[in-house]
């Protein structure tokens, strides 16, 4: 009997103390945020009033690394990207890898090189040597099998990118590529944009690029478009837009005078995605942006856009098949009779979204070295010329122990190598409490040792309270801003898993929304679980990038590679 009263004394008691916090929120939420300026002064009633996070910044100071690295030094296990079709390579086949871009690679109607490569291989063709010839697919985005090519980490007997430019790219860095197919998936990229807008971007129905960069760099047009070190459109629209600066001179396109005008068209792109997926649902979602950039088979899948219209643009998608320095002549024959077999399926092609739109040659590369360099340019001068304040946000509770947390400490120590000096950087770490391990400030040399002796002292314990540490980091960037307004405002936050203490999503929704600081959420082995990351990186065009503790150095040095 006194068991059982106990357990209901127990169970009143938390009732109480949770109707208390309710109540505590609650005050520290009665503003009505429809607005900037409503956002801040709720996000600081939260900090100060509801979460009353430890101040406890660390003094201890770690070894840095002086020399520059770079993302391909952080390339992911191939692991991570399995074969889409697998063949068995033996004494009897003669079995060919190609690394396909991921619209030819996946499932549905983005599976047209799987149905090819099954239907080719069941055809058992055989070639000079007696073995049966066969295709394997693995899916890899153009921009990260290029990556992978160039840092030597794994060569494919075969490439087929969404263009040639990555294909020229190789080739000016030393991997040669043998042209095996100049088409066999006929696609165009394209700027997606609002019927009501597109007069501000078209002549005559065709791209009037001068159009384009006068209204987005005068504000008036917002134009978002994708990573180029990754995205074969998001590479395509910047070679496009600095060949127009540079008046199609290929000479010109890497100029001072172009740089400059690159960087003032830059400074009016308020979004820059990681790939057309999050460009597609950033634009949906918000209502922000009047135009993305988009392939045509993307396009004609897409559902709920009727409001967008599609103008081509650049050097055309026709996703060539090269044979890599690894394919041996006995490969290179497999890929003749793959092409070949391509080559009388074109009316399939159509059912895949392919084939349906032509595409205008704009420019043209002739030296392939210009293409590595535009991109280079394109890192320093994308923020528009201003320097970028960031708060990184660690979890660090339970289910962080073991391989998560010593992964952590590898991949933001890593990745800080990217960071430049002109940028500002901060430190959040949580459990069910939130510390502030560092305030925001310049990353010099004394910063960026502060940064790593934090990261490096990072223990694990407790619950998750992944909303309050948000709050934290945006209050922490928002008295930042006070002084350094010429700073862009971004949180990069690290989670394994969903929130179980302090302030709900719902909490922090409409603050977060309005203070339009972008959180990009790296979420370690969800699998898609947890909804409030997704919807958090959604708010203010952030990336939700879903990780494997393993792979969590290229993750999050691919996000500050084209964000500082």
């Amino acid at each position: 009997m006194s068991q059982l009263f106990n357990k209901t004394i127990i169970k009143k008691v938390n009732v109480l103390i949770m109707a208390s916090t309710a109540a505590l929120v609650l005050t520290a939420c009665d503003v009505v945020v429809d607005s900037a300026e409503k956002a801040a002064e709720s996000i600081h009633k939260l900090v100060a009033e509801t979460i009353e996070p430890s101040y406890r910044e660390n003094q201890v100071r770690a070894n840095i690394q002086l020399t520059q690295t770079n993302l391909l030094s952080m390339l992911p296990d191939l692991a991570e990207y399995p074969m889409t079709l697998n063949a068995r390579d033996d004494n009897s086949t003669e079995a060919v890898e190609i690394f396909t871009s991921s619209e030819k690679a996946g499932t549905g109607r983005d599976g047209f090189y799987v149905e090819l490569a099954t239907a080719f291989n069941n055809q058992n063709n055989r070639i000079a040597n007696g073995k049966r010839a066969k295709i394997a697919v693995r899916k890899m985005a153009s921009g990260l099998g290029a990556q992978f090519m160039q840092a030597r980490r794994y060569m494919p007997d075969a490439f087929s990118p969404s263009n040639t430019l990555w294909g020229d790219l190789l080739n000016a860095n030393g991997v040669p590529l043998v042209s095996i197919a100049d088409v066999t998936a006929p696609n165009t990229a394209g700027i997606v944009v609002k019927k009501s807008k597109i007069d501000m971007i078209t002549t005559d129905g065709k791209l009037d690029v001068s159009k384009l960069l006068t209204n987005v760099s005068s504000g008036s047009f917002a134009m978002g478009y994708t990573n180029p070190y990754q995205s074969s459109t998001g590479l395509n629209f910047l070679l496009t837009i600095l060949n127009s600066f540079a008046e199609g001179d290929e000479s010109q396109m890497l100029s001072p005078d172009v740089a400059s005008a690159f960087e003032a068209f830059q400074a009016g792109v308020p979004f820059v995605a990681q790939n057309t997926i999050q460009m597609r649902d950033a634009a949906q979602g918000s209502g922000v942006l009047d135009a993305l950039v988009m392939e045509h088979q993307s396009w004609v899948n897409v559902t709920g856009m009727n409001d967008y219209e599609f103008v081509p643009f650049g050097v055309p998608h026709n996703s060539p098949l090269y044979a890599t320095p690894e394919a041996d002549p006995a490969e290179r024959e497999v890929l003749a009779l793959f092409a070949k077999f391509i080559e009388s399926q074109q009316s399939l092609a159509k059912r895949f979204g392919f084939g349906q739109s032509a595409s205008e040659t704009s420019y043209r590369i002739i030296d392939g070295t210009i293409i590595g360099q535009a991109q280079k340019l394109w890192k320093q001068k994308k923020s528009g010329g201003r320097p970028v304040a960031a708060v990184f946000v660690a979890d660090v509770s339970g289910s962080m122990e073991g391989t998560r947390i010593k992964n952590l400490r590898k991949a933001l120590v890593e990745s800080s190598d990217l960071i430049s000096s002109n940028n500002s950087i901060g430190l959040v770490t949580y459990s069910e409490k939130v510390n502030v391990d560092l305030f925001v400030r310049p990353f010099d040399v004394q910063q960026k040792a502060l940064f790593n002796g934090a990261i490096g002292r990072l223990q694990t314990g407790g619950k998750t309270a992944t909303n309050d540490a948000v709050m934290v980091a945006a209050e922490l960037l928002l008295e930042y801003g006070k002084t350094s307004p010429d700073h862009k405002k971004v949180i990069f936050l690290l989670s394994d898993g969903s929130t179980n203490r302090g302030l709900t999503f719902e909490d922090i929704e409409k603050s977060l929304e309005w203070s339009g600081i972008p959180v990009h959420t790296i979420a370690y082995e969800v699998n898609g679980q947890d909804t409030d990351l997704k919807a958090m990186a959604a708010l203010a065009e952030g990336a939700y990038v879903e990780s494997s503790s393993g792979s969590a150095s290229y993750r999050i040095g691919n996000l500050l590679n084209s964000e500082m």
